[in-house]
């Protein structure tokens, strides 16, 4: 009985340290390991264009009131 408890603690352990390392807890998370994040200012902001505001339409009265 006693070893049955200790191969149950054993992969409760086993079990919460692979949680945390996959979580990041111990450095960068595997799945985060060789990209690149570019910040905001480094992305291509010609790719946007902003125009003339549209005025707006007049309020629709609500049918409940």
């Amino acid at each position: 009985m006693p070893a049955m408890r200790f191969l149950l603690l054993l992969i409760l352990i086993a079990n919460g340290t692979l949680f945390l390392y996959g979580q990041g807890f111990f450095g960068t998370p595997p799945a985060e390991q060789g990209r690149n994040p570019h910040p905001l200012s480094q992305r291509n902001q010609a790719a946007v264009t902003l125009g003339t505001p549209i005025a707006p339409t007049a309020a629709i009265p609500n049918p409940t009131q």
